[in-house]
């Protein structure tokens, strides 16, 4: 389950028509002056996800997680598959979530790392957080995997609006404790960054190899000591939370 805070500030920016009444000058040349104005309301459409690799095309998902609606949107975030065919182990062992499976307009599917995406479409450029908490241990419904701590790491920005000032700040490397139940900050937005879409990947995708950035980028370790019981599913969820940083 999945929560989102959003507070939007709302702007109308208008600019000031110039009106002349017609002129004729003496070598009978005429002019005239034209008005001109502009207005804004806020965007509430949802924003569709997009490819962090390549920012501003489509892909689908095929699982979907689907975002909340604007101005200030947390569009879209992968759930985090760590696989269901671990061999148990009496060592501490860390396991990494799979990258996740897309389809491109022509229905072709690829990989891409597992990522989130942010948009920010008020308008007025104060910035915004994102945190996210990990609200319970993993359990399979009978006992938790105690001790068992989820990493994020490796965040990689992208936008058709990056440049050397506009993108976001990666906090805490993207942790999340191994506090259970503590909100973690995961990125910071100043004022004048994070407008548009934001996609933040944890590494990119490129092979699949142990060289490819993303493989080890969201890990769970999990101690030797911890009991494991075999063909069942330990689950959580994390509620990630996107603010106004202008609160």
């Amino acid at each position: 389950m999945k929560t989102t805070k959003i507070v939007t500030s709302a702007i109308v920016l208008t600019t000031l028509g110039l009106v002349a009444a017609p002129a004729v000058s003496a070598d009978n040349t005429q002019t005239i002056t034209e008005k001109g104005q502009v207005g804004f309301t806020d965007n509430i459409d949802p924003t569709d996800p997009t490819d962090p690799t390549e920012p501003g095309t489509p892909i689908d998902p095929t699982d979907p997680n689907p975002g909340t609606p604007g101005p200030l949107s947390i569009d879209y975030i992968s759930n985090l598959d760590f696989s269901l065919d671990n061999k148990v182990s009496g060592n501490t062992a860390t396991y990494y979530a799979q990258p996740i499976k897309v389809k491109d307009s022509t229905g072709k599917e690829s990989k891409r790392a597992n990522y989130l995406q942010i948009t920010d479409n008020r308008g007025t450029n104060i910035g915004w957080k994102l945190s996210v908490t990990q609200n319970s241990q993993f359990n399979n419904g009978k006992a938790d995997l105690d001790g068992a701590v989820l990493k994020m790491s490796g965040q990689v920005f992208n936008s058709t609006n990056m440049d050397g000032t506009t993108t976001p700040t990666a906090l805490n490397n993207g942790v999340v404790t191994p506090t259970v139940g503590k909100s973690v900050d995961v990125v910071s937005a100043a004022k004048g960054q994070g407008m548009g879409t934001w996609t933040d990947s944890f590494g990119t995708y490129t092979d699949g190899s142990d060289k490819d950035t993303s493989m080890k980028a969201v890990s769970l370790e999990v101690p030797g000591k911890t009991a494991k019981e075999v063909n069942t599913t330990y689950k959580t969820d994390l509620t990630w939370t996107l603010t106004d940083a202008g609160m």
